[in-house]
């Protein structure tokens, strides 16, 4: 199966697919994603099941803005994404974000140059400041692969008559029911304090760790068929006691630190 994703994310799944997916229902009509990330997950499941329903979601603005260009509008995309390949340098690239920050660049545009600094920047990393301002350096690409036409096409395909939406991951309760699917892949608790957690401008918090094993309940009530990831920390454990927890073996490629790259040991709790 090909995953389309045209993005590349901190903690994403593609890898762990196959470590995931067998714990998912045989049967899924209606989905949701509301951490998405580059939606690896999203592109899997949507392959897989005949999906009736399906809303995938995120507080990231461009984020959803570029997957509702995706989309909607793929060619137009893809042209603007040959003019980014075409102009990439270091000083092009600066340029470039010191405009993206300073809200220069709208519509359609401002979704190619999201995936144009994504795919340039230091180790693919998306972060922000306090002030939300992307602040990644511009990575040391020979050659980097800034958009491939044919995986943009494909990743269309699969979101058409998907619902997008810019929420918090507490927007979709009143419309998940029943058996629906929710798989959520939020912002880990960091393993040390130095640890990414830096994709909106609040670092993620105790108090966020909380609110979420609150939302489990919830959909726990609601009788939701839910996965949770998060890395193996005794907070976690101490949180989710009550839950059914598989652990999962995770392959990092996306750190500042070399050191920090490699196997490691991730949670999956289940409703």
């Amino acid at each position: 199966m090909i995953i389309p994703t045209f993005l590349k994310w901190a903690g994403g799944k593609r890898r762990i697919i196959d470590q995931i997916a067998p714990t998912f229902p045989k049967e899924v009509n209606r989905y949701f994603e509301p951490f998405l990330g580059a939606g690896a997950m999203f592109f899997y499941v949507k392959q897989k099941h005949n999906i009736e329903y399906c809303e995938i979601s995120d507080i990231n603005k461009d984020l959803i803005n570029t997957f509702k260009s995706v989309r909607d509008n793929p060619e137009e995309l893809i042209k603007h994404l040959k003019h980014f390949k075409k102009n990439n340098s270091k000083e092009f690239y600066y340029k470039t974000r010191e405009r993206f920050n300073k809200n220069w660049i709208r519509g359609i545009r401002r979704s190619a140059t999201f995936i144009y600094l994504n795919k340039t920047c230091y180790n693919g990393l998306y972060r922000v400041n306090s002030k939300n301002e992307f602040n990644v350096p511009y990575g040391k690409y020979k050659n980097p692969e800034i958009f491939d036409k044919k995986t943009i096409l494909e990743a269309s395909k699969l979101l058409k008559d998907v619902k997008i939406k810019c929420q918090d991951y507490r927007g979709i309760l009143s419309r998940v029911r029943k058996s629906d699917l929710v798989y959520l892949d939020p912002c880990y608790d960091p393993i040390k304090k130095t640890s990414f957690a830096n994709y909106t401008p609040k670092r993620f918090s105790e108090i966020d760790r909380i609110e979420l094993a609150k939302f489990m309940g919830q959909l726990r009530e609601k009788k939701v068929e839910a996965r949770l990831s998060n890395n193996d920390l005794p907070e976690i454990r101490k949180l989710y006691i009550n839950y059914k927890i598989l652990p999962i073996f995770s392959s990092r490629s996306i750190n500042s630190d070399a050191n920090g790259r490699g196997r490691i040991k991730e949670l999956l709790i289940m409703l």
